[in-house]
């Protein structure tokens, strides 16, 4: 029992002395040191570590000896403040380190502190929550880690003190000519006595000489003391190699960035907030002549707008402000003037438009819609098996995964055996990048048919959303007058009615204040805050949340039936948007649905995968309640993701400051059973939606006259391009690109960009300083990986010509200073000033 009790004892002794506080703050330090490093190896070459590499631990090597000096620190005054400064020190790099690196784990990327600001929002702590599971094991390590290394810190810090001290000891020691011996001594490395079983350590913090030093009894031994000198001789050489690094490295970003110790991360990173692209040289000589232009100009005049009220939307045209006009964008491409596509010509006019169905598909991947044997997710499903095969449960559940997927989009060629092959008509985009990959700013982007704000999460509601949403179109179709139109039978008189349904919060970075400037006001905006209130149509609800945003789709089949068995009922045209959910992180399922195991741990891919399963699975029922309430053959429906997730590349669960096409390709179709079967291939942004959407309702008839003069004043004055035409690759000019931009989550930090005329060409432009240009050509390389980083521009520009060429390299320049232009007036549509 005197033995247990020894034990715990020198256990608990170890948790609560200097030592180990000090250790605490070397396994936070480098820790956080390493996954920074991880996080950007990518932007550094293996001759820069080699090289560069030991500058950049100094910075962390100077802040731990001043740690080690203020906690050892002796007197009654410096013992006092060296021990609270450096104990402040200490909590704040074990928190920081334990921040980062479980937010590392869980995102696959670095937490940037500028966007911390999020979780005061109380709304999102639930979000949070899921994160302290990976903090806590995050924390756990880093205090287990501290107690095993305790005296191996303590003593590679003392001998680096000692070598610092050396010279400036000898040189006193020279002068004063006093020439005792000095006092630093070689000291032994502490041990642990193991003599009757138990642990006791061989001295304590309380036999420190004022040097700081252990009282060691010096056995004069010579082996001893070659150690000692060898120990020291290799810490003073590694002190040399941090020195000299430093001292000689370039004076390039991606060094600097990769040097700064973890105290200093947040301050740089607010430091390195503002954008940096107004400072870009051109490294090719080229001549961009975009800086003193603007899309803004005096609004279109729209003669049929109503003078004696002012409509949702068209503020700017009542108000005589500024407004975007496609005309005055240096580098708008319009299709309009193409003809249709060619399976459209001659049976265009045949097809009914009565209603308008925009589902957003949350966190939905291209290649899950449909999912493909032999495909990319398949492929790393299968390899997470020992064997290196799926079981006959995984095979069968992923062959019917995507069933209605496959009928929207007519792809069957997904190496499943399919006895029919039904499609349900309509255009399929394979190639569709998000405007945005974050939700909030991907709706507006659809919505709006506008490039959401560059801005960190949801400033756009308290911005100028700077276009009409299609809300906003359909109420001005009610409010304008139709008395001269022709054409007063069928559904054309009818009035429009929009609603937006989503099973999940409406709190959540402020959405609720959102909707409303999208044109879904009141009533028209159904959450599950309505759905669990005593106002709820169909009763309160009680089914369980899947997530921490809320309930799973399925608790809308009632109001989807409902929305168009009303709009039949009450002669109307119904606009019925959707956003999806169960695609979201954590990928829960509702109660009774079944799980399949897809990976053999069922880890986050297996989770999603299934997600995407019951989402499709709702998509079919959505289905069955159009057919079942007559609509089918009078409705368009629009399916598209609001982002990816590049889950199956680097295991991210979330697109945060996730750059990988994983993240951008999403599906979109435009379904309707009286359209034909068209693939479109070419380079599509979900901005297209919007004005493919009126040039339909335009082309098909399925407006009144005045509603028709309208909607071709409107198509013609958006960003996007038509679907139902030939797309354009570039304007009047070849040298104008049909430039496509996605904001990438959370939105200010980096854009991704893409041009019609390089399909294959994407670049990843850091708005801020502390981000990496990327660059990749998806054509040899379809997943990105490998793809080109540097945190230099000029050495960035250089990278990309000697992997790709000149031409290449011409075009990294070119998509920058558009890019440069674009970011300024993007600001001037939104009427946004940054706080920072």
């Amino acid at each position: 029992m005197d033995r247990v009790r020894r034990l715990l004892g020198t256990v608990a002794a170890r948790f609560a002395n200097r030592r180990y506080v000090f250790a605490l703050a070397v396994v936070s330090v480098l820790a956080a040191k390493a996954v920074h490093i991880d996080a950007h190896l990518d932007a550094l070459s293996a001759s820069d570590m080699v090289q560069w590499g030991p500058s950049f631990v100094l910075q962390d090597s100077i802040l731990l000896l001043l740690v080690r000096a203020m906690l050892f620190a002796q007197g009654p005054c410096l013992g006092v403040l060296g021990t609270t400064l450096s104990s402040f020190v200490v909590l704040l790099c074990l928190m920081l380190a334990s921040i980062n690196i479980s937010f590392f784990a869980v995102a696959g990327n670095e937490l940037h502190w500028r966007n911390v600001a999020v979780a005061s929002d109380s709304n999102s702590w639930s979000t949070l929550l899921t994160g302290l599971f990976s903090l806590g094991v995050t924390l756990t390590g880093i205090l287990l880690a501290s107690w095993l290394l305790q005296d191996l810190c303590y003593v590679i810090a003392t001998m680096a003190l000692d070598t610092i001290k050396f010279p400036f000891v000898l040189a006193y020691s020279l002068v004063s000519g006093n020439r005792r011996r000095s006092s630093v001594r070689y000291t032994n490395v502490p041990q642990n006595d193991s003599e009757g079983g138990g642990l006791e350590h061989r001295y304590t913090d309380d036999e420190m000489m004022e040097s700081s030093e252990p009282k060691i009894a010096p056995p004069p031994r010579r082996r001893t003391s070659f150690l000692g000198l060898g120990l020291h001789l290799l810490v003073g050489l590694g002190l040399i190699a941090q020195i000299v690094s430093y001292a000689t490295r370039p004076d390039r970003t991606a060094v600097t960035f990769m040097s700064w110790t973890l105290p200093l991360v947040p301050f740089m990173d607010f430091a390195h907030a503002a954008p940096n692209l107004a400072n870009l040289l051109t490294q090719h000589g080229q001549d961009y002549n975009y800086d003193n232009l603007t899309a803004l100009s005096d609004p279109v005049p729209f003669h049929w707008l109503p003078k004696d009220v002012k409509l949702p939307g068209f503020e700017d045209w009542h108000d005589h402000r500024e407004h975007y006009n496609a005309e005055a964008d240096p580098i708008k491409v319009s299709n309009l003037r193409e003809p249709l596509l060619q399976p459209l010509r001659h049976m265009i006019k045949d097809v009914p438009i009565r209603n308008v169905v925009l589902i957003k598909l949350e966190s939905t991947r291209k290649d899950v819609f449909p999912i493909k044997k032999g495909g990319y997710i398949w492929d790393k499903l299968e390899k997470s098996w020992q064997n290196g095969s799926l079981p006959d449960a995984a095979v069968e559940r992923l062959a019917t995964l995507s069933k209605t997927a496959n009928f929207l989009t007519g792809d069957y060629d997904d190496g499943f055996d399919h006895p029919e092959k039904p499609r349900r008509g309509g255009i399929n985009a394979n190639n569709c990048h998000t405007t945005g990959t974050y939700t909030l700013k991907s709706l507006p982007g659809t919505f709006c048919g506008i490039t959401p704000l560059l801005a960190d999460m949801n400033q756009e509601y308290y911005s100028h959303v700077y276009q009409p949403c299609l809300a906003h179109i359909f109420d001005a179709f009610n409010a304008l007058d139709h008395s001269s139109d022709s054409d007063k039978e069928g559904f054309k008189p009818y009035k429009w009615k929009s609603v937006f349904m989503q099973s999940v919060t409406n709190s959540y970075d402020k959405q609720k204040e959102l909707m409303p400037i999208m044109g879904y006001t009141g009533e028209r905006f159904i959450d599950s805050e309505y759905l669990r209130s005593d106002e709820a149509k169909f009763g309160k609800t009680d089914v369980e949340d899947i997530n921490y945003y809320g309930m799973p789709e399925t608790v809308l089949a009632d109001y989807f039936r409902d929305a168009f068995a009303s709009a039949k009922k009450n002669n109307e045209r119904l606009f019925l948007s959707h956003l999806t959910s169960t695609a979201h992180h954590p990928f829960g399922l509702p109660k009774g649905e079944p799980y399949v195991y897809l990976t053999e741990d069922g880890n986050d891919l297996s989770g999603y995968t299934n997600a995407a399963g019951f989402v499709d699975r709702w998509l079919g029922q959505m289905l069955d309640i159009i057919e079942e309430t007559g609509a089918a053959n009078e409705t368009l429906i629009v399916y598209v993701g609001d982002h990816g997730l590049s889950i199956a590349e680097n295991g991210a669960v979330t697109p945060y400051y996730q750059p990988n096409v994983g993240n951008f390709h999403v599906p979109l179709v435009l379904s309707h059973p009286g359209l034909p079967p068209i693939d479109v291939n070419e380079v599509v942004n979900s901005n297209m939606i919007l004005p493919s959407i009126l040039d339909l309702l335009i082309e098909t008839g399925s407006l009144g006259d005045t509603d028709t003069v309208a909607a071709k004043d409107l198509v013609k004055n958006y960003e996007g391009q038509s679907l139902i035409r030939p797309l354009r690759a570039h304007g009047e000019s070849a040298d104008v690109g049909n430039w496509q931009f996605t904001v990438m989550n959370p939105g200010r930090a980096t854009l991704s960009v893409r041009d019609a005329r390089h399909e294959d060409w994407r670049i990843v432009i850091p708005i801020v300083a502390d981000i990496e240009w990327r660059f990749t050509n998806t054509k040899n390389d379809k997943h990105e990986d490998q793809s080109i980083l540097d945190f230099g521009y000029p050495e960035f520009v250089k990278k990309v010509q000697d992997a790709w060429g000149e031409e290449a390299s011409m075009w990294v320049e070119e998509a920058s200073f558009v890019t440069r232009w674009w970011v300024d007036d993007n600001a001037r549509r939104w009427r946004y000033e940054s706080s920072s």
